[in-house]
Formats: C-alpha cells, sequence, structure tokens
C-alpha cells in the first residue's frame, strides 16, 4: 500500500511565513512568487497544502486569529484587573507608532483591504472581531466586578465601542499618526468606560 512522500516541511511555520507576508503588503501586493519566496515552498508543495492565493489566504487569517485569542485569553487570565488588561491593550497598540514597521492588524487591514469584495473574507474578518470582542466583554465584567468599571455600562456596547476604537487607533498607526495623538485618543476610550 503506497503511503505516499512525508511532506518535508513545517507547515505551521510556512503558513506563519506567508501570514507575515500577506500582512506587511496586503493580498492584492502579495504575489505568488512573493509567497514562495517566504515559505521556501515549491509551487506544487504550496498548493497541495494550502491551494490557491486565496485559500492560503483565508488559513492564514484563521491562523493569525487563532495566535490572537490566545494571547490575549492568556494576558486577561494573568492579570487580576479587567481595567488594566484593557489599558494595557491599547498601550501595545500605541507602541507600534514606534515600530520600524507599521503592520498594523491583519484583520483591520483585511477589512479595510478585501471585506467589501469577498463575503468569505468578511464573514471571516467578522468572527475575528467577534472573538476579540468577546475577550474585552469579558475584562470589563472583570473590571465591573473588581469596582474599576461602574456596573451601569452596558458590556455587551462598550465592548463593541472598544473594539470599534481599538480598529481606528490601528489604523491611525498605520498611517503614521504621532504617539501624542495616539495617547490622546486611548485615554478617551479609557475614560468611557468610567
Amino acid at each position: 500500500m503506497n503511503v505516499g512522500r512525508p511532506r518535508q516541511f513545517d507547515e505551521d511555520k510556512s503558513l506563519n511565513a506567508a501570514m507575515l507576508q500577506f500582512w506587511r503588503h496586503g493580498y492584492a501586493s502579495t504575489s505568488m512568487q512573493d509567497l514562495l519566496s517566504a515559505t521556501g515552498l515549491s509551487k506544487s508543495s504550496l498548493y497541495q497544502s494550502f491551494g490557491n492565493k486565496s485559500k492560503l489566504f483565508s488559513g492564514c487569517l484563521e491562523h493569525y486569529q487563532q495566535r490572537l485569542i490566545v494571547d490575549l485569553d492568556q494576558q486577561l487570565s494573568s492579570t487580576s484587573s479587567g481595567l488594566q488588561f484593557i489599558e494595557n491593550l491599547l498601550n501595545t497598540v500605541i507602541s507600534e507608532a514606534t515600530a520600524p514597521q507599521r503592520k498594523g492588524c491583519l484583520l483591520v487591514n483585511t477589512a479595510s483591504e478585501l471585506a467589501g469584495l469577498d463575503s468569505e473574507i468578511a464573514q471571516a474578518v467578522e468572527r475575528g472581531f467577534t472573538k476579540i470582542r468577546s475577550v474585552i466583554a469579558r475584562a470589563i465584567t472583570k473590571a465591573q466586578q473588581n469596582h474599576e468599571v461602574s456596573a451601569e455600562v452596558d458590556v455587551e456596547l462598550m465592548a463593541d465601542f472598544l473594539v470599534s476604537g481599538i480598529s481606528g487607533l490601528r489604523t491611525m498607526v498605520k498611517s503614521g499618526a504621532s504617539h501624542n495623538r495616539l495617547e490622546r485618543v486611548s485615554e478617551m476610550l479609557l475614560n468611557s468606560l468610567k
């Protein structure tokens, strides 16, 4: 019985390399040759493992979401303060303003570039935002339980507001906004919780 040749590469590592390529340059500006160079795969290996460019991008988007949510969950679990978690999240976004390359957030970038053109991508982006919103809602609830945030705050509405604000901050970072402007917007977002 022929079981076929075993794969000679790390699929997760290749997916991560492709994800970074899309994240830095966007979907439209990333060619198949760019993806082959980034992953180090042959054309046949890339197609057999991930499919065409669109399917590979969908896989990268899912990979990004999973990593992001695991990271956010760990951060929230490791702090006793829901408000501190939200402040740390905002500070992380602002810190990207001084990064050599302002990649932004792959979900936000994709929403801007492709969500209006591809319904499947739009649904994937919405799933990602829903997962982020869920983590933020849990942080707000935690902050309410610790009396850091008023019990009167509508958790679901505030979570939507913060996701919207964080997405806007990420767009501002990518467009070159100053650290000072970003801090002022972040402060307004935090004040909305009080």
